[in-house]
């Protein structure tokens, strides 16, 4: 793609956005929708997206992340001196089993099915602004400053995949495979999503030292299961203690809460171990180590409080620790400027408690990324849907974001 230089023959921002066309994202979001890519078999998906991609002409890599399980990337192509910020455009290709999601459909100005909105819309949408990208700098004889990469990954969802395509790209952004100097999540609410709380599931599991056996030969104050009460007065407590603190990061304060309580396997059989696991939340103040200790520290003095012969241990697994990006970030201007472009307002700046490829790629390979998706309200339901306004709307502000962070500016 090489073009003289020389002043813009037209609006930049405005021919770009006047490229995206909402009906071909309606049209080719469905076809994706209803390609099959279950977490753990989503060759289908990386090899859909690839194609996509390839249909622009661009260069697609495939980089398996697990066998028979490949990432894809592909480069905006640019001619020139460069020099500029690389700018990598980020989604997963998995979705969350179909189970009994409704069947991929377009329904007026919806588009419909497992992964419309999380998170196929958002691949399409930046396949789209990227041609979109590529088209205005040529009609305007532009080159730009800088890279702009776009990757679909694989083992995003949670317990199947392990991580293992977000894994796979931070091992290739930490050797120099892949550049990037930040990252933009196409996925998400219609906001700059730029800080999360840490997060990891954990299980406190406490076991009684005796075997076991009929209830009838134990008074029920000798029963295990009654760890169970100071265990829960315990939770409480640290409950308010979190939520009443000053909140110290974007995402809110520290969290805590249970989502499995399991005790016991016979009615009249004495129940010897008992286990809580649930999600503990924190921010810039608190460590995954430090998480572990605190709640290994209220195990014991729960089962010390039976006064029982108790053993406790507390187990911590899906660990990924909190990130806030500054809202003066290059990249968190460009997508407000561009916002604004667009909608005449600025988006909302919000933090989450929720965790997601973001807080690995800050942590693990220390790149600063941010997410800014089409909407983020029917994800993982069985009404699965993408507004084609809202893939619109994020097309056209990821193209004026990649103008602004790694082209020309507009």
């Amino acid at each position: 793609m090489s073009y003289p230089s020389g002043p813009p023959v037209a609006d930049l921002a405005a021919t770009a956005i006047s490229l995206i066309d909402p009906e071909a994202l309606a049209r080719d979001c469905l076809e994706f929708v209803a390609v099959r890519s279950e977490t753990g078999s989503e060759t289908p998906g990386s090899q859909f997206f690839a194609d996509l991609l390839r249909r622009e002409g661009w260069d697609v890599e495939l980089d398996e992340a697990a066998p028979g399980r490949p990432n894809v990337y592909a480069r905006l192509p640019r001619d020139g001196a460069g020099g500029g910020p690389c700018l990598l455009l980020n989604g997963h290709v998995d979705t969350i089993p179909i189970g009994a999601s409704w069947p991929p459909r377009r329904e007026g100005g919806w588009v419909c099915g497992r992964g419309a909105e999380d998170m196929k819309g958002g691949l399409v949408a930046m396949v789209h602004a990227a041609r979109a990208v590529q088209e205005s700098l040529r009609r305007a004889r532009l080159t730009p400053r800088g890279d702009v990469y776009l990757s679909g990954v694989v083992g995003h969802e949670t317990p199947v995949g392990k991580k293992e395509g977000p894994l796979r790209l931070i091992e290739r952004l930490r050797s120099g495979a892949q550049p990037a100097d930040a990252i933009l999540v196409c996925e998400g609410p219609a906001a700059i999503w730029r800080a999360s709380l840490g997060s990891a599931l954990f299980t406190v599991t406490v076991d009684a030292n005796r075997p076991p056996i009929h209830t009838s030969r134990v008074p029920f104050g000798e029963n295990p299961v009654r760890v169970l009460g100071p265990l829960m007065a315990a939770l409480d407590a640290l409950d308010a203690r979190l939520s009443g603190a000053p909140a110290t990061h974007l995402a809110g304060p520290d969290r805590v809460n249970l989502g499995i309580v399991h005790a016991g396997d016979y009615p009249n059989r004495l129940p010897v171990r008992v286990q809580l696991t649930g999600t503990r939340r924190w921010g810039p103040t608190q460590t995954a180590a430090g998480v572990k200790e605190e709640l290994e520290t209220l195990a014991r003095e729960a089962a010390a409080a039976t006064g029982l012969d108790l053993r406790t241990a507390v187990e911590l697994e899906g660990i990924r620790e909190p990130f806030e990006i500054a809202t003066d970030h290059p990249l968190v201007g460009a997508v407000r400027r561009a916002g604004e472009r667009v909608t005449g307002a600025a988006p909302d700046e919000i933090g989450l408690p929720l965790v997601g490829d973001a807080s690995l790629y800050v942590n693990a390979a220390a790149v600063p990324a941010i997410y800014y998706g089409p909407e983020y309200r029917t994800a993982h339901s069985d009404d699965e849907r993408v507004a084609v306004a809202d893939l619109a709307r994020a097309a056209r502000i990821y193209a004026l974001t990649i103008l602004d962070y790694a082209g020309p500016g507009y």
